[in-house]
Parts: structure tokens; C-alpha cells; sequence
């Protein structure tokens, strides 16, 4: 379901947001969700409920981790940022919260932001929130592939975004904005080209995706879960390209990974090549 969690959707026109101040906040939070998510994940209380069927015949399914992460980001958010746009994964009540992010996160970085994002119009941004991407994975125990994901979009395009991976080193955070380059990664040297290339997709079966990639001939395939653990593995060059060109991937799972696709030189499409729309109006399911 299509969920816009604010406190207003009516924003003042005059009214302006340094997206470099946004995305700090975005960076305290995720991380901070982050221990939340280790820490419920540690207790074993994950209180599984099935929210529906995915297009791939599993349950889609969400834990108190889910539901605790995405509403202590948007709390966060909103006590900054009142009218903020938000768009959130769980249909969950947000309820008050005394938490204050940091805003001064990135103020220390030698990388000088693009001037457009710091006073951008706060009727134009949308932020999209995964508090926990690859639920199903790990309720299965493969917590390395969790991820929570928020990403910042400006006029539909998205600019900036953060991936905390909580399980992985003590946590590990990556993020990215256009025009500042993306930061955290740890990227692997590889001479692959495009007849030596190497493709990332689903670990789930679906007859279109194994057309498409017998159509592609990549020199391997890694099967897994999570959307944003696939984007990790391309920016971080474990492969080349993500392949998923079915219905089932929402915008939340995608804008945070798209931003810092965009930031390091790559780029997230339709599987037509069309452009992905992240602006307002926009339907959340990602569809041709």
C-alpha cells in the first residue's frame, strides 16, 4: 500500500531546506535505527506479521523492526522538519518522539555541495524511507543483506541518499549525493568489460528475468536477496549491473540506491530505460 506519513502535506512555497543539512539527519537516523534493528534482532522478538503475497509468491512480511526503525526515522525527521514530505514503506502510526538528529553530520567535509541544494524549496522534496530492507531475509537469519534505506528526491529525481548496513563490521554506512560523490564504499578493482560482465538479480525464480538474462550472456550471476544489498554490490563493484525487470520493487527500495548510483557515475532504470519518476504524485510501485 501507498503510504505518505507527514504531519502536513501543505508546505509553505517560501519555505527552504539545505539538502547537505537533510541528508545529515538522514545519516544519524539510519544509524541510530540501525542499533534499534541489531538490538531487536538480538532479543529474538521479531513479532513476524504477513502483510500481504509478493509477486513472487512469498509472504511479504514485516517485524517490530520494521515498524520501530521506520518510526523513529520519521519522528526524527518531522521534529526538524515539520511539513516534510514522507514516504514510508509500513503503514504505521508515528507516534511523538523527543528525538533530534544531527543536521551538522557532514559539515566537516572538504567536498563543496552543489549551491542548488542548499535552499531547495520544501514542497519539492520527497523523502523515501525502507527501515528495513530484505525483511525476508532477515527473519531468515541472513542479516548481512539488511539495509535501511532513505533516499531524497528533488523535482522526482533523487540527489541524495543513505544506506546503513547494521550487521556488517559493527554497522557500516554509505552515502551519496550528486555533485559530492558517494562515500563509505569500498570499492573492487576489476578489469570486466562489457563481454565479461557480471550480473546481480533476485534469489527468487521468475521466468522473465531468466530470459533476460540468458538474452544478456553475463560471465556470472549472483543470486540474493535485497534490493539495496544488489545496489551495494554494483557500487562497490562486486557486479556490474542489477537485473530485475518485474513488478514488485517500490520506490522506497530504490531512490537511496539511485542517488548514489547517479553520484558515482551510474544510473537506475525502468526496464524499458525510461526514467523512474520520484516526485509527489508518483505512484509508489515500480511498473512499465
Amino acid at each position: 500500500a501507498e503510504r505518505r506519513d507527514t504531519m502536513s502535506t501543505t508546505t509553505s512555497s517560501s519555505s527552504t531546506v539545505n539538502i547537505v543539512s537533510l541528508l545529515s539527519a538522514c545519516i544519524d537516523l539510519a544509524q541510530q535505527a540501525g542499533k534499534l534493528i541489531h538490538d531487536i534482532h538480538a532479543s529474538g522478538n521479531l513479532d513476524v506479521q504477513v502483510k500481504g503475497v509478493m509477486t513472487s509468491g512469498y509472504d511479504d512480511v514485516m517485524t517490530q523492526a520494521d515498524v520501530q526503525s521506520q518510526q523513529f526515522i520519521i519522528g526524527g525527521l518531522q521534529n526538524v522538519w515539520p511539513d516534510l514530505f514522507i514516504v514510508g514503506e509500513e503503514e504505521v502510526d508515528i507516534p511523538k518522539s523527543s528525538t533530534i538528529p544531527r543536521v551538522d553530520v557532514l559539515d566537516s567535509m572538504a567536498d563543496v555541495p552543489p549551491q542548488e541544494m542548499l535552499a531547495v524549496p520544501l514542497g519539492d522534496i520527497v523523502v523515501y524511507i525502507d527501515p528495513l530492507d530484505a525483511t525476508r531475509e532477515f527473519t531468515l537469519g541472513n542479516v548481512e543483506r539488511v539495509l535501511t534505506l532513505i533516499g531524497i528526491s528533488v523535482r522526482g529525481v533523487p540527489v541524495a541518499g543513505v544506506m546503513f548496513q547494521p550487521f556488517v563490521g559493527g554497522g557500516k554506512t554509505f552515502w551519496g549525493m550528486v555533485g559530492m560523490g558517494v562515500h563509505g564504499l569500498t570499492v573492487k578493482d576489476h578489469a570486466r568489460t562489457t563481454d565479461n560482465f557480471i550480473a546481480t538479480t533476485t534469489n527468487k525464480h521468475y521466468d522473465k528475468i531468466e530470459e533476460i538474462l540468458t538474452k544478456m550472456k553475463p560471465a556470472s550471476i549472483i543470486r540474493v536477496g535485497g534490493a539495496g544489498y544488489k545496489a551495494l554490490q554494483v557500487l562497490e563493484g562486486d557486479a556490474d549491473v542489477y537485473v530485475f525487470p518485474v513488478d514488485g520493487t517500490k520506490l522506497w527500495d530504490t531512490c537511496a540506491a539511485h542517488a548514489m548510483l547517479l553520484a558515482a557515475g551510474g544510473d537506475l532504470t525502468r526496464p524499458s530505460g525510461h526514467t523512474i519518476d520520484y516526485s509527489r504524485g508518483a505512484s509508489v510501485y515500480l511498473k512499465e
